[in-house]
């Protein structure tokens, strides 16, 4: 005979608070905890008693929602989200959202911040993590795209030796900071974007003091570029990296990070810059960054295909080639077949003795034409370099 029984005898409290929290949305934690609260009295009972249905805090919910989920979430680590998404105004501003997260600041997981409007000065606004121990700190994201007006006032971030002693991913954009490391980071993922205040010396900090790197990347930072200054680097082994995306920088940078790291279990390197007029053989592709290439060999496996495809756009030709792991993006001044076939005798160079490259090449635009070949690892260059003048001089 059917009968009807409670939720709320059946299931222990426990595993019913557990149920809440994968149905809470965390950006919408506010809206949900009061949807659970309106089904009986005993539910809203266990949302205000379940700290960790209170941890997921952002800066929309208003102030009065702010403190208390400060106040119930009671011992639990923090994961906190300021964002200026404009379906929800926030008319919290940066400064008053993290002065009443500070008393807190042993808790914080991670801390995300997404302002329309940036503080009248970084380094003020974000004192409270750098002048406090954050040490459960997991995840920092800082996006400031979309921010009106000057970026005043320098973020100096130092991770390592105790300082974000959990820190495992950073995530930079376009915010008028400087990251740097020290010995014993737990990082696993770096992302820098629009970066200007970050030095080589930075970078470099950050690559010798971080071996559980998984992800690196690093593009359109201003600030990195090759100077006078002489400090020597050794060669630093990075395993477990596997995922190098180094775009619109500094040529010379670009190999310089890429001649002292040793990543043998990289499984996507993206290499995007400029190649300076006239291009020198010596600038970037040469033997002191052979060692990217040598898993084609040592590995055992089929050589993959080389994909090399040239562009126009506007004036400027654009060369694209890829093998296996390794995708290279140049803008070249034309004609863009001098650095072409640099390239493509650095991937012959450097392959290990056996065999063939399949091969296929591609114009666009300007030529309109499509062919595939194969050839072998010791003439690769010269014969493609004609291939292509025999394909331009007909065209």
């Amino acid at each position: 005979m059917p009968t009807n029984r409670d939720i709320n005898n059946v299931l222990p409290g426990e595993l019913l608070c557990k149920i809440f929290q994968l149905y809470l949305d965390p950006k919408h934690a506010k809206r949900d905890r009061c949807r659970l609260s309106l089904v009986c009295r005993l539910w809203c009972q266990w949302v205000e008693d379940s700290a960790l249905l209170w941890t997921n805090i952002t800066a929309p919910d208003g102030l009065d929602s702010l403190r208390k989920s400060f106040r119930n979430s009671k011992e639990a680590p923090l994961e906190l989200s300021y964002s200026g998404n404009s379906r929800r105004v926030c008319s919290m501003s940066i400064e008053r959202f993290l002065q009443e997260a500070s008393p807190h600041v042993a808790r914080w997981r991670s801390l995300s911040v997404f302002p329309l409007v940036g503080p009248s000065n970084w380094e003020q606004a974000f004192g409270t993590l750098l002048k406090q121990s954050t040490p459960q700190l997991e995840r920092l994201e800082i996006v400031g795209r979309r921010v009106d007006g000057a970026k005043i006032g320098i973020t100096s971030i130092t991770i390592g030796d105790g300082t974000f002693p959990n820190l495992t991913d950073v995530f930079l954009v376009d915010v008028p900071a400087s990251l740097r490391a020290t010995v014993g980071t737990a990082l696993r993922s770096c992302v820098l974007d629009q970066i200007p205040h970050m030095s080589l010396r930075d970078i470099v900090s950050i690559l010798e003091n971080s071996p559980h790197l998984e992800e690196l990347s690093v593009k359109r930072c201003a600030g990195l570029k090759m100077t006078s200054e002489i400090w020597s680097v050794h060669t630093i082994m990075l395993d477990k990296l596997v995922d190098v995306r180094l775009q619109d920088l500094d040529p010379l940078v670009i190999h310089t990070i890429l001649s002292i790291i040793r990543v043998p279990n990289c499984d996507y390197l993206t290499i995007g810059c400029a190649i300076p007029d006239p291009p020198s053989p010596s600038i970037l592709f040469n033997p002191s960054i052979g060692h990217l290439l040598l898993p084609f060999g040592q590995k055992g496996l089929e050589l993959p295909l080389l994909d090399v495809l040239i562009d126009e756009d506007e004036g400027n030709e654009y060369l694209f080639v890829a093998v296996g792991y390794i995708s290279i993006n140049v803008q070249v001044d034309p004609p863009a077949l001098a650095q072409l076939h640099n390239i493509l005798r650095w991937i012959g160079s450097y392959s290990g003795p056996q065999g063939i490259y399949p091969v296929r090449l591609k114009f666009h635009d300007f030529l309109g034409l499509e062919q595939r070949v194969s050839t072998t690892r010791i003439s690769v260059a010269p014969k493609i370099a004609r291939f292509l003048q025999l394909a331009v001089s007909s065209t």
